[in-house]
């Protein structure tokens, strides 16, 4: 099976509104999660919001490809009611900004992530990937 072609984020203007995106996070899901960024605290089957946020945006990486030389330059979270492992999940989002300065395109997704009860978690991500560059 062939996996779907990606478009690189360079490639989307702004407006550009992604496909929504259905996952459910594992218990031990967030827990890799958590042991990769060294959080020892146990947060029961609740999923923290920047957990949320990372796995939420590899739901995004179906449609979007990172060029060589790309950089994660921002992240702003507004975290609005729990989510919990095992729950379904809905990510959408949509490139809010993209300007273009000295060979780079800077692009801002802002999403959403909901449960079945609505919105949980709204945030933005800040992308600086180079200008022409291929994923």
């Amino acid at each position: 099976m062939t996996a779907p072609a990606r478009t690189s984020i360079t490639a989307f203007p702004r407006g550009h509104e992604f496909s929504p995106a259905t996952f459910t996070l594992s218990p031990d899901q967030v827990r890799a999660y958590l042991d990769a960024v060294g959080d020892t605290n146990d947060y029961g089957n609740t999923i923290p919001p920047l957990a949320a946020v990372a796995l939420g945006l590899d739901a995004l990486q179906s449609e979007i490809a990172l060029p060589e030389g790309s950089l994660h330059t921002g992240q702003e979270i507004e975290h609005a009611a729990i989510l919990c492992a095992g729950d379904a999940l809905k990510l959408s989002g949509r490139i809010a900004q993209r300007s273009e300065r000295q060979g780079y395109v800077i692009s801002v997704i802002e999403f959403e992530i909901a449960d079945i009860d609505g919105t949980s978690i709204r945030a933005r991500t800040t992308i600086m990937a180079p200008a022409g560059g291929d994923a």
